[in-house]
């Protein structure tokens, strides 16, 4: 019969494994939680990815907050750019290769402005911007946008003329006008007329992630914490009675390896 010592003993290691699977549990249902939020994210860009676009006022106001579900919805907007508004946005690779996004204020004719992103441009050979920048002009056109949130400010310097992320408050820090879009801008679609942009940046690819396989994982340590300390009471108890340890039994022996153990004994 086990002695007072040897329950205390037991006890401390299932409070232990106890405290260990809490923790193994709490982490799975986090990944469980973050392998939703990709399912979510996978089923907003699907839907609106390729959908019929709408005029911009009717989707969004330049002081409505913004909406998860409507990021790459598309927008159609007349107006005009705003040349000397322009920004290239830092440390943006593709394809693996070093470069920058143009971005440009946007006057719609009902008077509010939109940030457009205009496709991204290489690093140059000789300096640390583009070689060549693709101008724009005032001339009143129609342009298409996929809208997308506003990014947080980086705590990083840029050189003049230059972001480090797209902070929509930032860049409209010098804009008079005050009928402005800080919540979302538009990446370039179509334009009418055309004009030479950047490389479009690509559909996101749709992935799932190892969410669900690590939530498992954790599961399984904190079933294994119990096994283990199960597993290590039962050999305590065999200790205390006298009997031998139970040996685990090993898996990698193949039939030849028992075989022969056989002859030798």
């Amino acid at each position: 019969m086990a002695n007072r010592q040897s329950v205390l003993r037991w006890l401390s290691w299932i409070s232990l494994a106890t405290v260990f699977a809490f923790a193994c549990w709490s982490l799975s249902q986090w990944q469980f939680a973050r392998a939703g939020e990709v399912q979510e994210s996978n089923g907003i860009l699907l839907a609106n990815y390729d959908n019929k676009p709408v005029a911009l006022e009717d989707l969004l106001a330049p002081d409505a907050n913004w909406n998860a579900v409507l990021e790459y919805s598309q927008v159609k907007v007349s107006g005009h750019y705003l040349p000397s508004k322009s920004f290239l946005i830092r440390n943006r690779p593709f394809a693996g290769n070093p470069g920058f996004l143009q971005l440009v204020a946007f006057m719609t004719d009902n008077g509010s402005v939109i940030w457009v992103e205009r496709g991204w441009l290489p690093t140059g050979n000789l300096q640390d911007a583009p070689d060549f920048i693709p101008t724009v002009n005032q001339t009143n056109r129609e342009i298409t946008l996929r809208l997308r949130p506003t990014e947080p400010k980086l705590d990083r310097g840029a050189p003049s003329g230059q972001l480090p992320s797209i902070d929509l408050k930032t860049a409209s820090s010098q804009l008079a006008n005050q009928n402005i879009y800080t919540q979302a801008y538009g990446r370039l679609v179509t334009e009418f007329p055309l004009l030479v942009s950047g490389k479009p940046m690509p559909m996101p690819e749709l992935n799932q992630g190892n969410h669900l396989s690590y939530a498992m994982q954790w599961i399984l340590f904190a079933l294994m914490a119990f096994g283990a300390v199960s597993w290590t009471i039962s050999q305590d108890r065999r200790k205390s009675s006298g009997l031998a340890p139970r040996k685990l039994k090993l898996l990698t022996k193949d039939a030849d390896a028992d075989a022969e153990d056989k002859l030798l004994n």
